[in-house]
């Protein structure tokens, strides 16, 4: 069978077309290795250090700190927020208010992942990105009277 340099064009197409069409069902996000890990069930928090952090305020008080964690060894970002104080009653409509959270968001795509402060925590640590040779930064939010407080990192 004879192939012409048309019918491989037009092979080419139909493949860029169904790479785009995984790309929109994916919402953008390429999914790389250690993607959604835990840091600490891969061994990635060992030896990860705080490259980035934000202290979470407003003009009437601190309520803690959000770090950019990363691990060289693996080559991921991941958000942990610490609160100052133990997380009170969140999450519902009798609370009165939303439970604090922290992201992780990969520029490059946006891929983000996050995790929530639940009543009785004061600390939690997001599943991790992959960004070797690409920048992440970390979001964290604390509901308060005053309304929500969102501090990010820069990006590293």
């Amino acid at each position: 069978m004879r192939t012409t340099k048309r019918a491989l064009a037009r092979a080419g197409v139909v493949a860029g077309g169904l790479g785009l069409a995984m790309i929109a069902a994916t919402g953008g996000a390429q999914a790389y290795t250690y993607d959604g890990s835990d840091p600490s069930s891969t061994g990635c928090s060992s030896g990860a250090t705080t490259v980035e952090s934000a202290t979470v305020k407003n003009s009437n008080a601190t309520f803690g700190t959000i770090e950019l964690r990363y691990s060289l060894a693996c080559h991921t970002a991941w958000a942990r927020l610490t609160l100052n104080y133990t997380q009170g009653a969140c999450g519902n409509a009798s609370a009165g208010y939303a439970c604090a959270n922290a992201e992780v968001i990969r520029n490059n795509d946006g891929r983000t992942y996050s995790c929530t402060i639940y009543q009785g925590q004061s600390q939690c640590y997001t599943p991790m990105v992959y960004d070797k040779g690409m920048t992440s930064f970390a979001q964290g939010a604390v509901d308060t009277a005053l309304g929500t407080v969102i501090t990010r990192t820069a990006a590293y």
